[in-house]
């Protein structure tokens, strides 16, 4: 039933999205333009795609804890996998990286938090493509954790790491910042925390911020969550990729949602 939807779901996208030519939105085709067909090969991502290339060679084993949809009816489960296959698994290709990295140059976000650590390569893309930003990334696993920190501190980045259920952990980090500029939110993968944690974030959100979903497709609960988040009346304009949703909040534009292909 899961690849059927994700089949059925992509289909779809590529049913109604839209090229470059057919936005009226000036904030919108300048993003098309500067972010989206951007093919610049900057310097960092030599360093960059290396790490991620190194790290999805790794042999060595962590154990993982799930706390979102993959625990299924429980409240987390516990696995051992190769670091590897945790990167090639759960990770993200090359060509998102590289996104990340171009969407945090173009933002120049000063805060960035980020839902899900994992081994810290996202992280380590999004700190890469503006370094001057403070930014925190949660991480329910130790074994995850400690890997992540090892990355940060071997490359030099600006990258806090806070461990725990990120329902438990959330509002605190959320009470010790005065704003949220750039939010991703790439973990759990559940309607109703995905829905919480948007909420929970709002309450730092300005009109400059940019909220990033991950995987709005990957399952009707997800894809049931990006359409509330859509509707919103706080939300202005949001930019589905498929892979990731784009949320904006800015004022005194007319309220849009676009399907585009890059």
């Amino acid at each position: 039933m899961g690849k059927l939807w994700q089949v059925t779901a992509y289909l779809n996208y590529l049913r109604k999205t839209k090229t470059r030519y057919n936005i009226h939105s000036p904030f919108v085709y300048d993003l098309i333009e500067n972010v989206f067909k951007d093919k610049t090969r900057y310097k960092e991502f030599r360093e960059l795609n290396r790490l991620r290339k190194k790290y999805a060679r790794r042999t060595d084993k962590v154990e993982t804890m799930d706390f979102g949809a993959a625990a299924g009816n429980k409240d987390y489960i516990v696995r051992v996998k190769t670091v590897g296959d945790v990167v090639k698994k759960t990770g993200h290709t090359k060509k998102q990286l590289e996104m990340l990295f171009r969407l945090t140059r173009y933002f120049k976000p000063e805060n960035i938090l980020e839902f899900g650590t994992s081994v810290g390569i996202s992280a380590s893309y999004l700190s890469k493509g503006y370094p001057p930003a403070k930014m925190i990334t949660m991480e329910g696993s130790m074994g995850l954790t400690t890997i992540a920190n090892e990355t940060f501190e071997n490359h030099n980045l600006n990258i806090e790491v806070e461990i725990g259920e990120f329902g438990a952990i959330l509002d605190n980090i959320i009470n010790n910042v005065d704003k949220l500029d750039m939010v991703f939110f790439d973990g759990n993968h559940r309607k109703k925390s995905t829905l919480r944690y948007f909420n929970k974030c709002m309450k730092r959100a300005h009109e400059g911020s940019v909220f990033m979903f991950d995987d709005i497709h990957w399952s009707r609960g997800m894809n049931k969550a990006w359409k509330k988040i859509k509707k919103d009346k706080r939300v202005s304009i949001t930019v589905d990729l498929y892979w990731i949703g784009l949320v904006f909040f800015r004022k005194g534009i007319a309220k849009q949602d676009f399907i585009l292909r890059y």
